[in-house]
This record gives structure tokens, C-alpha cells and sequence, in this order.
């Protein structure tokens, strides 16, 4: 994930500097920024998300220190023991390094998975909330301000908070047809 975030901010660092030039040379260009990362924090499935990924850390840093008590509990009991004892036990702790490891590796990908199938939803409900605020306002370039692809933007340019209140509204329009 991180490398696809850095592959992410290259892009949009190189795509800003190949189009200031042309954003100096047209004042009439309309441009501006939406913070995606607050965006997305904000949105229901964000905030859904968000638990689920405070849940997996809190199960897996349960089991994980459990698990550490175990070895550390085989390690002392080490002491002392004979030879086949003592292979019995490190075959034991390595057993549960193993399922430490793949406790871990299991959350990993659960938590990339569900990131993944989240940002997915959220995408295909802010697609026509942006395509209608360029239609509205007739933007030319809106720039995601959470990636460090804006070198600068102003209170004035920035969508973030227009977005936020639309993608609310969406979240309450849902919810009142739902309603019996």
C-alpha cells in the first residue's frame, strides 16, 4: 500500500508540474482541491472502515501478546529440562511464532481487503457528486490535496468541505428511502 501511494504522489507531482506552465498562461483556468483522505474519514463507509481496522489491530495485538506469553511461559519452563524437553519446548515456541506470523499476515490482508472494497464504494458515490461540481462550476483541474500533489490551495478553491456536506446528504437521502 505504501508504495502504491508513493507511485500515487509521483504521478500527481509530475502532472501538477507539467500543468502549472499552462495554469500561469490561462487565467480563466478553474482549479481546485479536494482533501480525498478527509473525504473518505468523513464518509459512512469510512467511518465503518475505520472500526473494522480498529477492531482486526485490537484482536490481533490480543492474540499476538497472548501467544508472546506462551513463549515467554516456554522459555522459563526451559530451565532446567533435558534435551528431548528441551527440543518438545523450542519446537513448541516455534510453532507459535509461526502463528504469530500468520495471525498477523491474516490481518494484513483482511484489512487491505476491506480498505480496498471500501474505497471502491466511496469512489462510485463521488464520482457524480465531482462530476457535478464541475458541471456547476465549470472546473478545468481539481487536484486531491491529501496525496501532496498541491503545492498550494486556497480556503476558496478547496471542495473538501462542499463535498463532505453533499456526500451527507447523499448518506441521509439513502436512509430516509429506506425508511418503511
Amino acid at each position: 500500500m505504501t508504495s502504491r501511494r508513493l507511485i500515487v504522489c509521483s504521478l500527481a507531482t509530475l502532472v501538477t508540474a507539467a500543468v502549472l506552465p499552462a495554469l500561469h498562461a490561462q487565467e480563466a483556468t478553474r482549479v481546485a482541491s479536494i482533501n480525498v483522505e478527509l473525504v473518505v474519514a468523513e464518509a459512512r463507509e469510512g467511518r465503518a472502515l475505520a472500526e473494522f481496522l480498529q477492531q482486526i489491530e485490537t484482536e490481533t495485538r490480543t492474540a499476538l501478546e497472548a501467544n508472546a506469553g506462551r513463549v515467554e511461559a516456554l522459555r522459563q519452563s526451559a530451565a532446567g529440562r533435558g534435551p528431548d524437553e528441551l527440543r518438545t519446548i523450542q519446537h513448541q515456541i516455534e510453532d507459535l511464532q509461526r502463528e504469530s506470523q500468520r495471525l498477523a499476515n491474516d490481518a494484513e490482508r483482511r484489512a487491505a481487503k476491506q480498505q480496498e472494497e471500501t474505497l471502491q464504494q466511496i469512489n462510485e458515490r463521488l464520482r457524480p457528486i465531482v462530476q457535478q461540481l464541475i458541471n456547476e462550476n465549470g472546473y478545468d483541474l481539481i487536484l486531491n490535496a491529501s496525496i501532496g500533489g498541491v503545492l498550494h490551495a486556497s480556503a476558496r478553491v478547496d471542495l473538501t468541505q462542499r463535498v463532505i456536506e453533499m456526500l451527507q446528504a447523499q448518506e441521509q437521502q439513502t436512509e430516509s428511502n429506506q425508511e418503511p
